[in-house]
């Protein structure tokens, strides 16, 4: 999936030179040199992405005693690997321990229409099919469906395919999207409970997967629910603290955290929020972790 956020990245600095042709056929050789040298860019800095995610899952996958960690070199192979990790999390208030795989198995359909689109584009750039749009100097030179249909009677369907292809795709990269976001914020929910959030948008939205995965794979499984239980009781302490120290005797506004349900105090034992990181947990206690066991031999046993 990333390869195609990074695929757009040289096209919207082309955008911005200013490119002249002289005929159809120029303006066709230039978008076939600019779709080249986009997806040469797009697949290099893809493969470097692949490597360092690798790299970092690698790590975490010995650590949790995963044998098959060298699928998180692999692409789609990363996607499950991550969600193995992850463990189990819910999905609109149901237990899910397969996102991983569901969102391994929405990326590959993503990807398989991405390169089909990609295909067609590279068929459909021919001089003979582009026409001069606009006026003076906002002329330029553009496809049309119409010429194609001109010069191939016989090939009418490709054009609906395109159609066809391009509303599908914008369906499954929402689908596509939501199972990242899911299985991110499992993941980074364990292994950077401070800010999943904003590692999840970096992961999901943008292409930065692999660096991300690499920065993180020093950082060991917390619990975090327990770990955000710690931190509300901390915020509560240094609440009671400051009135205690102004002489007030209110009640503190985010005393009420940190309390269970019959009003008592859960201090888990630690006042420190970030303790969890660099810690001797052991990742089973946490009720996000099942599924991650490294008893498992088989990287695709969930199908």
């Amino acid at each position: 999936m990333e390869f195609f956020d990074w695929l757009g990245v040289p096209q919207i600095v082309v955008d911005y030179l200013n490119l002249t042709v002289e005929s159809a056929d120029d303006a066709a050789a230039l978008i076939t040199r600019i779709l080249m040298i986009s997806a040469i860019v797009a697949g290099a800095l893809y493969v470097v992405g692949l490597l360092c995610g690798g790299l970092g899952l690698m790590k975490m996958a010995k650590r949790e005693g995963i044998s098959y960690w060298w699928i998180g070199f692999l692409p789609f192979g990363n996607t499950y690997l991550i969600g193995k990790l992850a463990g189990e999390t819910q999905i609109f208030g149901q237990k899910c321990k397969r996102i991983g795989l569901y969102a391994m198995l929405a990326e590959i359909v993503y990807v398989i229409i991405g390169i089909a689109m990609l295909v067609l584009s590279f068929m459909l750039v021919n001089g003979d099919f582009y026409e001069l749009k606009g006026e003076g100097e906002n002329a330029y030179y553009a496809f049309s469906s119409e010429l194609f249909k001109m010069y191939n009677p016989g090939y009418g369907w490709v054009i609906t395919l395109q159609n066809v292809l391009e509303y599908v795709s914008y369906a499954m990269w929402f689908v596509t999207l939501f199972m990242m976001c899911s299985l991110f914020t499992a993941f980074f929910r364990k292994y950077y409970a401070r800010s999943p959030f904003i590692m999840t948008f970096l992961c999901a939205l943008l292409p930065l997967e692999g660096f991300v995965l690499l920065a993180v794979r020093n950082n060991k499984p917390v619990d975090y629910q327990a770990y955000q239980r710690r931190r509300y009781e901390e915020m509560r302490k240094q609440e009671q603290q400051y009135y205690g120290d102004l002489g007030g005797t209110g009640h503190a506004p985010f005393s009420d955290f940190g309390n269970d349900r019959n009003g008592t105090s859960d201090s888990g034992g630690n006042d420190d929020p970030f303790s969890d990181f660099g810690g001797t947990e052991n990742a089973g206690s946490n009720g996000n972790a099942s599924g991650s066991g490294g008893s498992d031999g088989s990287p695709f046993n969930d199908f």
